[in-house]
């Protein structure tokens, strides 16, 4: 089941990582922050919040995108230093 809205999908990446890869996992946070920030990111691809649960070493970023699957692509592009899932989402409030 497909909640796409106007041809875009609402998604959230769930992020977990090891302790000794934080920093790596904050660098690349760092570079998707600064892409989004500054119009770089890949056509119909909007990140709209990271999410940082404290002391957890997990971080759920929501985006728009044409799909779960090209969001699943860019991320095995970027390949953070993380396990992750992509979850399709239909906002209610």
């Amino acid at each position: 089941m497909s909640f796409a809205v106007n041809g875009m999908a609402e998604l959230i990446v769930q992020h977990t990582w090891k302790k000794e890869n934080a920093e790596a996992a904050f660098a690349v946070v760092q570079s998707i922050v600064g892409m989004a920030q500054s119009g770089k990111l890949p056509p119909g691809y909007t990140l709209k919040s990271v999410n940082v649960v404290a002391g957890d070493n997990r971080a759920f970023c929501t985006w728009q995108a044409p799909s779960r699957e090209a969001l699943e692509g860019l991320v095995g592009q970027v390949n953070p230093p993380t396990e992750h899932a992509v979850y399709e989402v239909q906002k209610i409030f």
